[in-house]
């Protein structure tokens, strides 16, 4: 797994920009798909995701200001991984809650759990 990460890059910045924010979207409509499914869509909920969602990209904006304005990637790469690792942590639950089993050890490396 070690290099797996190590390995991990984006192509430039613009994908590193359209990466998080194409999860966050798809993060958004598999919960969508989820409730109307389920008939639990309740617009309290939806606000209270939405504005994560919100928080999620001020990160992404953050990380670009550090990037630009003090000259280093750090800030804006841990940040990117970060919610882009969030996201994808949240996308293999709605997979699974969708019916659509996530393989062990992707789900084990994701969400820190031990195998059964």
């Amino acid at each position: 797994m070690e290099k797996i990460i190590e390995n991990v890059y984006f192509i430039n910045i613009k994908w590193a920009i359209i990466t998080p924010i194409l999860l966050i979207i798809i993060d958004i409509l598999t919960e969508l798909v989820i409730a109307w499914r389920n008939d639990k869509f309740d617009s309290s909920i939806m606000k209270k995701e939405i504005s994560k969602k919100f928080g999620e990209i001020v990160y992404i904006l953050i990380g670009i200001l550090t990037k630009f304005a003090l000259g280093t990637e750090l800030i804006f790469y841990f940040l990117v991984g970060y919610i882009c690792l969030m996201e994808l942590s949240s996308l293999t639950k709605n997979c699974d809650r969708l019916g659509v089993k996530t393989p062990s050890k992707l789900e084990e490396k994701l969400n820190n759990k031990k195998k059964k």
